[in-house]
Parts: structure tokens; C-alpha cells; sequence
């Protein structure tokens, strides 16, 4: 059951720099750092309240401010972030830029909501393996934690609507939604997405997804990686769900079939596709504390999506945000407390 078609469908319409070569460690020392007081991010149960309201209230003033892409679609701030996710999508994903793209992505997305949104507090992140079951696979515990609380989280799953084969070429089975989310802040009316077309925001609950590709054993694989290059393969997996991996947790556990989530490209329309990457990134950090000094000085893994046994990207690889960032190499990628980044992680 391949789902490679959800990206083969797309143009590709990034426009990105490389130098070819092998995959590349630079044996310097760790610099140090220079950015000061970075805010500290933590997990959505960590925070307050009215932490969470206030981080809410930033991602919903997003959609009240003008967009600047002039992208397809892009009708407000938020929609910005989700146009460039998607133009982006066919050269994003089974890529050794994948995991540092996308820490890129969310901490521009933060830097929208503290400068301008006035939020003051650090992008959330969502540790799925907390929740997930691995020995009940039809377990629904994970969907009545604390993220999706409809006063003080993310709201719920979408009413039920059975896909029909065209909306399902991929055969996932298992699904429990698919229609507007029912409750919580980014239920319509107060919430819609615009790309590709305005529609409210759908989930789509799949329980063994959630309960098997977030198995917190799959997080410890991912963590024991020796190098750059296996990390980054061992968090995408492969194109098969038939074979588990961390990054499917969240996209195809909450948006199945017919939510945003669980679609390749317009994923980032469901606001809960920022706390799913921010825990991808801290699973990344913590990968990293492990050995610092070689760890903010490598990369690896191929520049075209798949291709192993190809031409791989280096630290000067450079990656675009378009408007929303600009560009920025990997090497600038790999230290969240650097020139370009600036936050870390309580732990």
C-alpha cells in the first residue's frame, strides 16, 4: 500500500542550491551559540491554560492578517505558510533535507506568531508517543488526551464520512472521520482553509495508525541512528503503510483519508501539523545532544526524493522559505541557537 503518488502528482517548484557531493561531516569544534534567551519550547501538556489560549489566539490572529506570498490560494498569514509548504511538497519529503526543511518551516512559523501576533511564548510541540497504545492498535485513548480538548486544545475528530474509492485510491482503512472538525477554536466558522479550496477543516481518526506509527519503541529506533543519514531515513521510513514510521504518526493517525493532515502537501492547513513537526524536531535535537559537536556539523541523504544511491546534499545545500524566511543552508539549519535559528527544548 504505497502512497508515493500523493507527491508524484505534483510540480516541482522549489528552487534550491546544492553542492554535490557524499555525505559530509566538517570536523569543527561546536561555535558558540549567538543567540540569547531563546525561547524554550515544551510539550502542549507542560503549559498553562492560558499559555495554550494565548498560543491559539496567535495561530488564529495569523488568519486575520494579510498574506505577503502572492501564492495560490493564500488569502491570509496562515494560508501563506501552508501555499509554501505546498508548492514546495514534491522536493520536500524522502529527501536528506526533509527533517532540517521542516525545522525550518516551523520556527518561521513561529517567528510569524511572536512578530506578528505579539505571542511570547515558544512554538508547542505534540509527543505523540505518549499517547499512543502499541499493544491495542483499535485503541481510541489517544484521541481523548489533551490536545484535542475543544476548551483548551485543538478540538476533535470530524464527523463521520465514509471516502469513496476515488477519494481512497490507497485503500487506508480504519477511518472514524473525514468531515468538519465538530468542535473546538478551528471549527468553522471561526476557522476555514482556503487551499486549495475554502473548505472547513477535516479529521479523519485511524487508531492503529496512531497507536503503531507513534509507538514510542519507533521514536527509540529513530534515536539509536549512528549518523545523520540513517536518522533522516529511519523518521520518514518508507513509502508503505505496511512499514511503520514516526513521521505518519500524526498526518495519517489525525487526517486519515479526508482530513488535511494526512495530505502531502496541504498538510499544514490542520494548525496541528506545527506541534507534529515541532516533536519530529525534538526528537531531532535530542538526537543531536547526544553528540553535539559532530551532530551540528553533519548532514546527509539524497537531494531528489529517493534517490539513495544518488547525489546526496552537503551543509552548504541551501533551502528557501520564499518571502516568508529567505534562504538558509543546512549548516545554518543544524543549530537551533545559531546565526539563523534561535530556541531550544526544556529536555
Amino acid at each position: 500500500m504505497h502512497f508515493k503518488n500523493l507527491l508524484g502528482s505534483l510540480a516541482v517548484l522549489t528552487n534550491v542550491q546544492s553542492t554535490f557531493g557524499a555525505p559530509f561531516i566538517d570536523p569543527v569544534t561546536v561555535p558558540a551559540a549567538s543567540c540569547n534567551n531563546p525561547p524554550i519550547r515544551q510539550e502542549w501538556r507542560q503549559l498553562s491554560n492560558p499559555q495554550k489560549k494565548a498560543y491559539i489566539d496567535a495561530v488564529l490572529c495569523l488568519t486575520t492578517q494579510p498574506a505577503i506570498t502572492n501564492l495560490p490560494g493564500a488569502l491570509n498569514h496562515f494560508d501563506d505558510h501552508q501555499a509554501v509548504h505546498s508548492a514546495q511538497t514534491p522536493s520536500i519529503h524522502w529527501v536528506g533535507h526533509f527533517i532540517l526543511w521542516h525545522r525550518y518551516f516551523v520556527a518561521t512559523f513561529e517567528k510569524a506568531l511572536r512578530e506578528t501576533c505579539a505571542y511570547t511564548g515558544a512554538q508547542p510541540y505534540w509527543d505523540w508517543s505518549l499517547d499512543a497504545d502499541p499493544t491495542d492498535p483499535s485503541s481510541t485513548a489517544p484521541f481523548s488526551t489533551a490536545i484535542f480538548d475543544p476548551a483548551t486544545g485543538f478540538g476533535g475528530n470530524g464527523l463521520f464520512v465514509a471516502p469513496t474509492p476515488e477519494q481512497n485510491p490507497l485503500n487506508i482503512t480504519g477511518g472514524t472521520g473525514g468531515g468538519c472538525v465538530a468542535d473546538g477554536p478551528f471549527a468553522a466558522p471561526a476557522f476555514y482553509v482556503n487551499i486549495p479550496t475554502r473548505d472547513c477543516l477535516r479529521r479523519d481518526f485511524i487508531p492503529w495508525i496512531m497507536n503503531s506509527f507513534a509507538d514510542p519503541a519507533l521514536v527509540a529506533h529513530v534515536l539509536a541512528q549512528p549518523d545523520y543519514t540513517s536518522f533522516a531515513r529511519a523518521v520518514e521510513g518508507t513509502p508503505s503503510f505496511a512499514a511503520t514510521n514516526i513521521h505518519g504518526s500524526g498526518h495519517f493517525g489525525v487526517g486519515g483519508v479526508l482530513g488535511q493532515l494526512g495530505n502531502a502537501a496541504n498538510s499544514p492547513a490542520d494548525p496541528l501539523f506545527y506541534l507534529h513537526h515541532g516533536n519530529l524536531d525534538h526528537v531531532l535535537w535530542k538526537w543531536q545532544q547526544q553528540d553535539l559537536a559532530c551532530r551540528l556539523n553533519e548532514v546527509g541523504g539524497p537531494v531528489m526524493p529517493f534517490d539513495y544511491a544518488g547525489v546526496n546534499v552537503t551543509l552548504d545545500f541551501t533551502v528557501d522559505m520564499g518571502p516568508l524566511a529567505g534562504s538558509a543552508t543546512l549548516k545554518d539549519l543544524l543549530d537551533t541557537e545559531g546565526d539563523t535559528l534561535c530556541y531550544t527544548y526544556d529536555e
